[in-house]
């Protein structure tokens, strides 16, 4: 089997190791693994090859810090409302009820026709006249709303006083009362009375409970079907509790702009990459209802977003619900406001909501119990853009960066040429400030950090807005080499960690765009570090490592096994010499000690002028495990294995055609068996 178990030389290249399984089996002489490493396994990212002499260039830019220094967050926003029956009013209507001559006095039914002389009359508690209200409802307790009461005078004299009181017939309770004075022939007089609290059911009694008229001045025509004429007119009643015919009418009427908050930037538009609208329409009353919402701010191609509602009336005592959810993925959200051409805002959308009650003309029961819920929401909205100012904002950011390239190595490297610079990519749509307040590295291994110190870095890089394409981003490079800065120590001290210290700024000399800001879903500030530098370099001492795993439990009877030997036959096309170490590891990766090699290493490669390979060469490693470290081998589940280069101080040129070949073996002595 073949596997991949070092990292590529010089640790230049982060190259992925694959782990293989050591199958163990009762053979004198084991097969282990098989692996070989060239150039042409290495991240072709970071390698440019030379058409000329199939030699390598390596550009590396390793991500210091990535962030969001501008984030456009929509909240969730909801718009959450009810009203109850005091919302819902009942028809203005009027009825009319005439109290006549012959009702107020039955002796003028004997003068009918008569012309004569009438009297002053003065009569008290006349007989009550049955009214019907069934045209306003069947009964309602009002919290609100006015009775008028209008009497006319059709009498052939005067009225002087008219003391007037409504009852409900089926209890005789008082409904209303109001004295009227002064009533010419042919006028009339109007009171207004609150109903507020009142109880009134359709079928009604009017009672003049006084009457006082004057004298005729001289004989008059008695017409005993006139009198007094009493209009009853209800108006702006809003009940309690009612039986009755609701009409049709609006009970939510908005047309307004809702402000949101956007988590600091001051938005005009936004297009939303996902999110929804959520509608829930909630009724208990038993009249069909209609709900109308328009978001004038929200379009697609042009249309803007209007959702219509129908609900059916509720069945006594249940309750209707409706619920639809609307994709809002393409939407552009325009966030000027309700009217923009007049006065143009941020972070408010426009929206008009109207329900109506649709009246089916039938006559049913709404109690302050019943009430009608209108839930909506704009959710979950992520931005692919949203456009205005993002603010000004200074973010201080602080932590550790892995740096791939060395991520196995430690030693002494020396390069013979190359360049660096700390390069800033700004995908926002707005100026950036970025000041590096401190570069560090560390070799894990040596434990050694290089500060890097460089005058360019002192100041502040400017990076300008990136242009409004979708995955593009502006760029500003500062250049480091050995005259500006200790960068050559800072790379060749092999660094698996960079830890930073940065000032991100947005906006550093305020809103010089003038609302013409704007962020993609993926829009960030990032810092790197770029090497670029031929494959070529000065080797003093360099450590590669990698670990297999084995199957111990699949050696048969590995307790007997009294000794053995591992064997590594290893073919190198890499003109530098190295030796090699292996720990034996238990399930925690915890060494449990090493494997005695022998003296010897493995010979470099064979090369012509320039070092362009010609032939490989072939070294033979043996590792002892004695019958101490053959206990161990029972609990042994990985083995960790250190490759140790050991260059000679001259440049070292690395060519795709390198080949590092590695076959393993062991030989195993078991003790006897009595």
């Amino acid at each position: 089997m073949k596997t991949k178990w070092l990292i590529p030389l010089l640790g230049l290249m982060a190259a992925g190791c694959s782990r293989k399984t050591a199958r163990w089996d009762n053979n004198v002489a084991l097969p282990l693994f098989e692996t070989h490493l060239t150039l042409n396994d290495v991240d072709q990212r970071f390698l440019v090859n030379t058409a000329s002499d199939t030699g390598y260039n390596l550009i590396y830019d390793n991500l210091v810090y990535s962030g969001r220094s501008l984030k456009v967050t929509a909240p969730d926003t909801s718009i959450n409302t009810a009203f109850t029956l005091r919302r819902l009013k009942l028809s203005d209507r009027s009825i009319s009820q005439r109290i006549t001559l012959g009702q107020i006095n039955p002796l003028f039914n004997l003068l009918n026709g008569q012309t004569v002389d009438v009297a002053a009359q003065d009569q008290s508690n006349l007989s009550p006249v049955d009214i019907d209200a069934s045209a306003f409802f069947e009964t309602a307790t009002l919290d609100s709303g006015f009775l008028d009461i209008t009497i006319s005078n059709e009498l052939p004299v005067n009225v002087k006083l008219v003391v007037f009181e409504l009852q409900n017939a089926s209890d005789g309770s008082f409904v209303a009362s109001d004295s009227f004075l002064n009533i010419p022939q042919g006028g009339f007089a109007k009171k207004s009375i609150n109903l507020r609290n009142k109880t009134v059911r359709k079928n009604l009694k009017g009672v003049i409970r006084r009457l006082i008229t004057d004298a005729s001045n001289g004989p008059v025509l008695i017409d005993a079907k006139k009198g007094v004429e009493v209009i009853l007119t209800v108006r702006n009643l809003r009940p309690r509790d009612a039986i009755a015919a609701f009409p049709n009418q609006t009970v939510i009427d908005q047309d307004q702009g809702l402000v949101l908050d956007m988590g600091g930037p001051q938005v005009k538009f936004f297009k939303v990459k996902s999110g929804y609208l959520k509608l829930m329409v909630e009724s208990t009353i038993q009249e069909n209802m209609t709900m109308n919402l328009e978001i004038p701010s929200a379009s697609i191609n042009g249309v803007s977003l209007k959702r219509t509602v129908k609900l059916p009336g509720a069945k006594p005592g249940g309750r209707e619900i409706q619920e639809e959810t609307v994709d809002m993925t393409g939407y552009i959200l325009d966030f000027r406001g309700v009217n923009p051409t007049v006065k143009d805002t941020v972070n408010t959308f426009h929206q008009i909501l109207r329900v109506t009650l649709d009246s089916s003309g039938r006559k049913l029961q709404v109690t302050l119990n019943d009430s009608l819920r209108i839930y909506y929401a704009l959710t979950d909205l992520l931005p692919e853009y949203a456009t205005g100012y993002m603010g000004q904002t200074l973010n201080k950011n602080a932590g550790r960066a892995p740096f791939a390239l060395f991520k196995g190595a430690d030693g002494n490297i020396g390069f013979k040429s190359f360049t660096a610079s700390v390069l800033v990519k700004n995908s926002v749509g707005a100026e950036g400030r970025v000041k590096v307040n401190k570069l560090e590295c560390e070799n894990i291994f040596s434990k050694n950090k290089v500060l890097l110190t460089a005058t360019p870095l002192s100041g502040n890089i400017i990076i300008p807005p990136s242009p409004f394409v979708y995955g593009s981003a502006s760029e500003k490079k500062v250049v480091l080499d050995a005259g500006n800065s200790n960068i050559k120590a800072f790379v060749e001290n092999l660094p698996q960690w960079i830890d930073y210290d940065l000032d991100i700024e947005t906006n550093p000399n305020g809103n010089v765009s003038n609302w013409k800001d704007f962020v993609f879903d993926n829009s960030s500030v990032d810092v790197y570090l770029r090497l670029e530098a031929p494959v070529s370099f000065t080797v003093g001492g360099l450590n590669l490592r990698d670990t297999q795993a084995l199957e111990i439990e699949s050696l048969p009877k590995i307790q007997r096994v009294k000794s053995a030997t591992l064997i590594l036959d290893i073919e190198n096309d890499y003109p530098i010499e190295a030796g090699v170490e292996i720990t034996m590891l238990d399930m925690a990766y915890q060494p449990l000690g090493k494997v005695d090699i022998e003296p010897g290493i493995i010979a470099p490669g064979k090369t012509g002028p320039g070092g362009t390979p010609l032939a490989s060469t072939n070294s033979v490693v043996r590792a002892t495990i004695n019958r101490e470290k053959a206990e161990l081998l029972q609990k042994t589940r990985f083995l960790a294995i250190k490759a140790q280069f050991k260059g000679d101080g001259t440049q070292q040129k690395i060519y795709n055609s390198y080949k590092l070949k590695i076959k393993s073996s062991l030989m195993a002595e078991y003790e006897a068996q009595l």
